[in-house]
């Protein structure tokens, strides 16, 4: 890498913020006392010229600077997580109620979901007639009716009978089912609701009542953001099964591996649409998104240990306590207290997805997951980076050893076992690969009033994508990418050819930021030097100067790759590449139809209609790509808009309100 641009001090900290993001915890602390206890000497000399992760980790647990200090610190790791409190949950029901009655109905389904989430499991503190979380959940549920949320009101009815609702609501909550399975056009359980209820009321029941829900009209609420991942558009990928057909992977010196169109790509074709291999929630998140699909909750369930997380539904709940949440369930609160990184996390996610014996298969053979697959820049990481990396594998896998994750009786000892070694190994290659291949998953939120008008961008989780995350990096990417959900779906921005580099944005873009703050910034964080065009001939941003650079019209001979400069002379020209008297006047006048239809696509988006826009802007900037070149402030402009658009269709809410 070029020292031009490098900065040793900015990419250590840039560095060790992958690792540690919370400057209050403590790991930093820790390594550090490690660190000083080892000595310069030994880290360099000794520690620094090991060669595999093997010998990395196994030599923290023989030489005796390193084990001591870091026995006395892994001696305390411990079960810390924000337990269940049915004191809490009652609090939170009666003011649930109270809020309920004055009308306040979002306050009261917040206040009930608190109550849902802090009780705990049924049969636990109180008797079982007595169960918090099935009254919380009967609560809600009387909410959510009146939001007109009857299928979210059905499952809550359905929990709480499982949660042993007491007796006197039994007749009632059929009733209520019976309304919800009309709502949701499931007539023939409805009927069956509804004569349960009659049965149930016996003499009690009031017939013409009974008779005007039966014929009642319930409509659901039609949710706001129905997330559907699109198809790739074409053939898939032989090797790369979420990929186009249309993209290449090659690999060459100095760059490593990166991808290419083998056919022509239109401006919005849907190029890859993947799962992650492995993805976490920011903790911040954890009250406001799914802690497993990332979807925004609405009548969140709970685990029934912790209070820390929250899920969409039973089958969420489920998915991550039969894998992940059951070994970090009970250190979530230590985790975040450490101050670790969410990468830190996802490398611990990559080894508690999986069974044991998985783990032990993957690292006896890596070529069964493409993500080990994923480079690490093990030759250009210095020293104490690795120490650091180390020691967080060592501290995460202290963690599984406490959590029962390995199976063993003895909990208390600390030197690993020969499995135990193999997992930690596998996590200090995580901590490695996911500083550099790791995507940041992103909602679009938006103000009720308007779809793009004042939206933004927010990270939410973090995800590695073993295909995605061979896109190279470009500050004028060829593609956009947004999520849905946990998927991320890349879509190509421009017009691309056959041989061209398909390559995605890191975070610093050449219309945004100039030359000198994106070197510097992927340089630091990525450790390579960019040499795109955009870096090669120093584009301008939009703020400064773009809009006066020269305009390009090609040579209108489709085989010649000369372009001129305008204002043109004269309409027909000399072309000093291919030598032949060529008229420009078609593209010119091409170029003038781009230049309104980009006005008109981002006028469809002020009118909030993003599919018009979409039909207008992919074919015009295709045609740009075909008769001109960037820079172009123009088409920036509409790619732009583009990126927006595609955005729209992925993770959105409607959260954000005007001052």
């Amino acid at each position: 890498m070029s020292s031009k641009f490098k900065d040793t001090h900015y990419m250590t900290i840039c560095s060790e913020r992958t690792l540690q993001t919370n400057s209050k915890g403590f790991f930093m602390n820790f390594a550090q006392l490690v660190s000083e206890n080892a000595g310069d000497r030994w880290i360099k000399n000794v520690f620094g010229k090991l060669k595999t992760d093997r010998d990395r980790i196994r030599i923290l647990y023989t030489y005796e600077q390193t084990r001591v200090p870091m026995s006395d610190v892994l001696g305390n790791v411990q079960e810390i997580y924000r337990r269940k409190s049915a004191e809490v949950s009652e609090a939170k029901r009666k003011e649930a109620e109270t809020a309920f009655k004055n009308g306040d109905t979002q306050n009261a389904l917040l206040l009930y979901s608190q109550s849902v989430l802090r009780a705990p499991k049924t049969g636990v503190l109180l008797s079982p007639e007595a169960s918090p979380s099935s009254l919380a959940l009967w609560g809600r549920s009387q909410v959510l009716m009146s939001l007109n949320e009857y299928a979210l009101a059905l499952a809550d009815i359905q929990q709480a009978m499982r949660e042993n609702l007491p007796l006197v609501y039994k007749a009632e909550a059929f009733w209520k089912m019976g309304v919800c399975y009309k709502a949701v056009n499931e007539e023939n359980r409805s009927n069956v609701s509804f004569a349960l209820a009659e049965k149930l009321l016996g003499s009690k029941l009031n017939k013409a009542e009974l008779e005007r829900a039966r014929q009642g009209v319930y409509v659901e609420n039609k949710k706001e953001n129905t997330r559907v991942a699109p198809l790739v558009d074409g053939e898939r990928h032989p090797r790369f099964p979420c990929a186009s057909k249309k993209l290449t992977v090659k690999q060459k010196e100095g760059v490593g591996r990166y991808v290419v169109a083998n056919k022509e790509i239109g401006t919005g074709e849907t190029l890859v649409v993947e799962p992650p291999y492995a993805a976490c929630l920011l903790p911040e998140m954890f009250g406001t998104h799914c802690h497993h699909c990332f979807d925004r909750l609405v009548a969140p369930i709970g685990c029934p240990d912790c209070s820390n997380v929250a899920f969409c539904t039973l089958a969420c709940q489920e998915a991550a306590l039969s894998t992940y949440h059951r070994y970090e369930c009970k250190f979530l609160d230590l985790l975040i207290g450490s101050g670790m990184s969410i990468l830190s996390h996802t490398a611990l996610r990559m080894v508690t997805q999986l069974e044991l014996s998985r783990c032990l298969e993957i690292y006896r053979d890596r070529t069964m997951e493409k993500a080990y697959a994923l480079c690490t820049n093990a030759e250009l990481r210095p020293a104490g980076d690795f120490l650091q990396r180390a020691l967080m594998a060592a501290f995460l896998l202290r963690c599984l050893q406490k959590s029962g994750y390995f199976g063993r009786n003895d909990r208390n000892r600390i030197t690993p076992t020969e499995d135990e070694y193999c997992v930690g190994e596998l996590l200090l290659f995580h901590l490695q690969m996911l500083q550099f291949n790791a995507h940041e998953v992103y909602e679009t939120r938006r103000a009720p009033e308007h779809r793009f008008k004042g939206s933004k961008a927010v990270y939410i989780g973090v995800a590695v994508y073993p295909t995605v995350a061979l896109f190279n990096h470009d500050c004028y990417p060829a593609v956009t990418r947004h999520f849905v959900g946990k998927e991320i779906v890349i879509k190509a921005a421009r017009l691309l050819r056959p041989d061209e580099v398909v390559a995605e944005n890191y975070g610093p873009i050449f219309t945004r930021k100039c030359l000198q703050e994106r070197q510097r910034s992927l340089s630091s964080r990525y450790w390579f030097e960019c040499r795109c065009k955009a870096c090669t001939f120093n584009w301008p941003t939009l703020d400064a100067g773009l809009e006066d650079y020269s305009k390009k019209i090609k040579c209108s001979n489709e085989s010649c790759s000369f372009y001129f400069t305008l204002p043109l002379s004269s309409d027909a020209l000399n072309c000093p590449k291919c030598n032949e008297t060529v008229s420009l006047t078609e593209h010119v006048r091409l170029l003038k139809r781009c230049e309104k239809e980009f006005d008109e696509g981002i006028r469809a988006m002020d009118s909030d209609e993003p599919e018009t826009a979409v039909g207008m802007l992919c074919p015009a900037i295709d045609t740009f790509h075909r008769v001109s070149q960037p820079p172009y402030k123009a088409v920036h402009l509409a790619e732009h808009a583009l990126q927006l658009c595609a955005a729209d269709s992925g993770n959105v809410s409607c959260t954000l309100r005007k001052k």
